[in-house]
């Protein structure tokens, strides 16, 4: 009877003794009554409130920033390198919506109309301020944009005067481009000319000129 007692005693103590064990490299894990969503929340089953917990594997989503700027206000030109690229007096360029004229340099190159079409812009907008309607930023950090000069669309200008083409892929930021048919006069503000050496930079417009 004593073997037995002893028996039973030193199985208890086994026992206790691998509990312990078991206890002491046991790592403590947080309970989840409810199982979690994919965005790392859940229920709590006790009370229905849901609640959820920060992943330190999860990467925080970036913001994304669109470079549409679309601002209307006035700027002085100083110069436009060719027939749909200025520079204004502040450094910034500026590349012309909606339009496409011929290139200086480069494969395409067609240097006398590109020249031809830089000094009519030029002489519309070099040394004077200008409204400008800020669109968006191309692949080379230009803001597009639209330049007007006492209520006359340049862009439209210049396609009336066949210095540019509208661009027709990129055209959609100007609602005008999709039916302009070369008329300007109800862009312009200024009174019909007699004498158009008194003013040479005009446009015709319904059989009259009109100074620029």
């Amino acid at each position: 009877m004593k073997n037995n007692f002893y028996l039973e005693n030193l199985k208890f103590l086994i026992l206790f003794c691998f509990g312990l064990l078991g206890l002491a490299f046991s790592s403590p894990v947080e309970a989840h009554p409810g199982r979690r969503a994919a965005d790392g929340c859940h229920n709590e089953k006790a009370t229905g409130e849901r609640h959820c917990h920060d992943s330190p594997t999860q990467n925080p989503k970036k913001k994304i920033v669109e470079k549409k700027l679309i601002s209307s206000e006035a700027v002085v030109i100083d110069s436009c390198y060719d027939g749909d690229t200025c520079t204004t007096t502040s450094g910034e360029k500026i590349r012309l919506a909606c339009i496409d004229t011929p290139e200086i340099r480069g494969p395409r190159a067609n240097p006398e109309p590109a020249k031809a079409a830089r000094d009519f812009l030029n002489s519309n907008v070099a040394g004077k301020e200008v409204s400008i309607r800020r669109i968006t930023k191309d692949r080379y950090e230009r803001t597009v944009a639209e330049l007007a000069k006492d209520g006359v669309n340049i862009q439209k200008l210049m396609v009336s005067k066949g210095y540019a083409k509208i661009y027709k892929k990129y055209a959609d930021p100007c609602p005008w481009a999709s039916n302009f048919s070369g008329d300007i006069s109800a862009d312009i503000e200024s009174s019909p000319i007699e004498n158009s050496l008194s003013c040479p930079n005009f446009v015709l417009a319904g059989g009259k000129k009109y100074c620029l």
